[in-house]
């Protein structure tokens, strides 16, 4: 009987330093922070616009958490916020391969390939949620803007009236819709929506371009292909690879 509660009080102990063990690696050194604290404050940090703040704060939570694919996924965003794109794109093919059906981050990468102008890598990763049960919130909108810069504008037409209907105050999709609709030449809906999307309080960035695009569209925008060199673009996408 004293064998086994030896045995049993050695089992106690080793249970006991293991808990410890496993409350330390999941506490920052010194300042008794866990990671879901750390990813909370970093996420408040960013919200308010202290983007160092936020970068810091996520650092300190991989510090704890190595490899982890949403922290990574989190700090990608706020490199991106901070201009550093290439180091966004890098983290994010990271945390998608280690987290590789996760819709957020699949989003994301999406949106910095895009963003770098790798328009048909952006669409193949992309096109990997399609197939998903449920989307993230900005896929359709993502998926309106990959289209019209592969001039895909049908397409883009669909994503971006799914994702108006669901946000029927968003300027940025409201712009995006007139861009498709300048682009299939249907240049009164096009107006339609720059001024409507200009009357949606938009951000100051958004609210320049709005300004420019209702003042003389053609400037920002080119004139309009007609139908045959579109197709001709196409064909020289697919020639190289692209969808």
């Amino acid at each position: 009987m004293k064998g086994v509660r030896r045995a049993g009080l050695k089992e106690g102990v080793l249970l006991a330093v293991l808990l410890l063990l496993e409350t330390a690696c999941a506490t920052g050194a010194g300042d008794g922070q866990t990671v879901p604290t750390l990813e909370k404050e970093a996420h408040g940090a960013l919200v308010r616009g202290d983007l160092r703040k936020a970068l810091s704060l996520d650092r300190q939570a991989l510090a704890l958490s190595p490899g982890d694919a949403s922290l990574l996924n989190n700090l990608a965003v706020v490199e991106d916020r901070l201009g550093e794109e290439e180091n966004a794109l890098r983290i994010l093919e990271e945390a998608s391969r280690r987290s590789p059906r996760d819709p957020k981050i699949l989003l994301n990468l999406a949106r910095i390939e895009l963003k770098i102008g790798r328009e048909g890598e952006a669409f193949r990763t992309a096109g990997k949620i399609v197939a998903m049960d449920q989307w993230p919130e900005g896929f359709r909108t993502l998926m309106g803007k990959i289209d019209i810069d592969l001039s895909r504008y049908g397409e883009a037409h669909i994503y971006l009236h799914e994702a108006f209907e669901r946000h029927p105050g968003n300027p940025l999709i409201l712009t995006y819709l007139g861009i498709v609709h300048y682009r299939l030449g249907e240049f009164s809906d096009a107006e339609n929506n720059f001024r409507e999307a200009l009357a949606r309080n938009p951000p100051p960035r958004l609210r320049g371009t709005l300004e420019k695009l209702l003042k003389s569209a053609d400037r920002v925008l080119g004139p309009v292909p007609s139908r045959s060199l579109q197709d001709e673009e196409l064909r020289q996408k697919k020639a190289e690879g692209r969808p």
